[in-house]
C-alpha cells in the first residue's frame, strides 16, 4: 500500500532551502570585496530566534503530549482557482518510541499507530489496515516510512526530537512582529523567509511557550498555496499508557500489504 500526499513538512522544506541558500552564500562570499568594512545587519532578529528556540525546546523536552490541530490547506486548481479544505489532526506522542495520529474531517479518515516496533495504518472508511516493521524511535520511523513507503505524516515537524528541524538557523531572514491574539491567547508573532517558502509561527506569551499557530506559504508553487495549523489544546500531563498506541483491528476488516517504493541511485 502506498499513501502519498504532497509533503507539507516544514523541516524537509527548510532542509532543501538550506542547501540552496548555502550555495548562494558561498558564491556571494567568493565575490565579496575584501576591502569592505561595513557590517551587515543580522538577517535573523535575535528576539525572533530566541522565542522560537525556547518554544521548540519546550516541545522537544516534553516526554509526552496530546494535541489537536485544525488544519487549513489550499489546493490550487488547473484554472488557478484556490480552494481551501479543513481537517483535524489528533496527535498523541510519548518519546522516544510511541505515536498515534488520527486525521479526520466530519468522520475519521485515517489513523497511524506506532508502538516502537511496528507502524499500523488504518482506514476506517474503507475498513482496511496494514502493518509494517519500523525502527525503534519516532524520528527513525518517520524517516524510513517517508523514504520507503511514501507515507507522509501531517504535522510531522512537531513530532521530531528536534521540532522544526534547523528552524531559524536555516532561514534567510526572520522578524519579530509583536503580539497577536490566537484562539483568545496573546502570542508572539514570528515570520521567517527561506529560499522557496515563507513561514510564520505564533508562540503563546507567558511562562509556557506553547505553539498556537503555524503558516507555511509555498512561494514557488503555482498560486502560492498556504498550509495553516491552529493548535487548540496541549496536554503534557495526562499519562499515555501503552494501549493508546496499540491498534486492535475491527472484526471483519481487511489486512493489506504496504507497497514499497522502488528507489535508485
Amino acid at each position: 500500500m502506498t499513501t502519498r500526499t504532497k509533503s507539507r513538512s516544514l523541516a524537509r522544506c527548510i532542509a532543501t532551502a538550506t542547501i540552496v541558500f548555502a550555495a548562494a552564500l558561498t558564491g556571494h562570499a567568493q565575490q565579496k570585496d575584501p576591502g569592505a568594512e561595513t557590517q551587515a545587519e543580522p538577517p535573523i532578529e535575535p528576539r525572533a530566534a530566541s522565542i522560537l528556540d525556547r518554544a521548540m525546546a519546550h516541545l522537544a523536552n516534553a516526554g509526552q503530549y496530546s494535541t489537536t490541530a485544525e488544519v487549513w490547506q489550499d489546493l490550487v486548481q488547473e484554472d488557478g482557482t484556490k480552494l481551501q479544505f479543513t481537517k483535524y489532526v489528533d496527535i498523541r506522542l510519548r518519546r522516544p518510541d510511541r505515536l498515534r495520529v488520527e486525521v479526520r474531517t466530519t468522520v475519521p479518515k485515517r489513523s497511524f499507530y506506532y508502538d516502537g516496533k511496528s507502524l499500523t495504518y488504518h482506514d476506517p472508511q474503507k475498513d482496511f489496515y496494514g502493518v509494517v516493521d519500523a525502527p525503534d524511535t519516532i524520528d527513525a520511523m518517520i524517516a524510513e516510512v517517508v523514504e520507503k513507503l511514501g507515507v507522509e505524516f501531517p504535522l510531522e515537524d512537531i513530532m521530531l526530537s528536534k521540532p522544526f528541524g534547523k528552524g531559524a538557523a536555516a532561514a534567510k531572514s526572520g522578524s519579530y512582529l509583536g503580539l497577536d491574539p490566537v484562539l483568545g491567547k496573546a502570542c508572539h508573532h514570528l515570520a521567517f523567509q527561506a529560499e522557496a517558502i515563507s513561514w510564520q509561527v505564533w508562540i503563546e506569551d507567558g511562562p509556557v511557550p506553547a505553539l498556537r499557530k503555524a503558516v507555511i506559504t509555498f512561494r514557488e508553487e503555482e498560486g502560492s498555496p498556504q498550509y495553516t495549523a491552529l493548535f487548540e489544546d496541549w496536554d503534557m500531563q495526562t499519562k499515555l499508557a501503552d494501549f493508546v498506541f496499540t491498534h486492535e483491528p475491527p472484526a471483519g476488516s481487511l489486512k493489506i500489504e504496504f507497497e514499497r517504493i522502488e528507489t535508485s541511485e
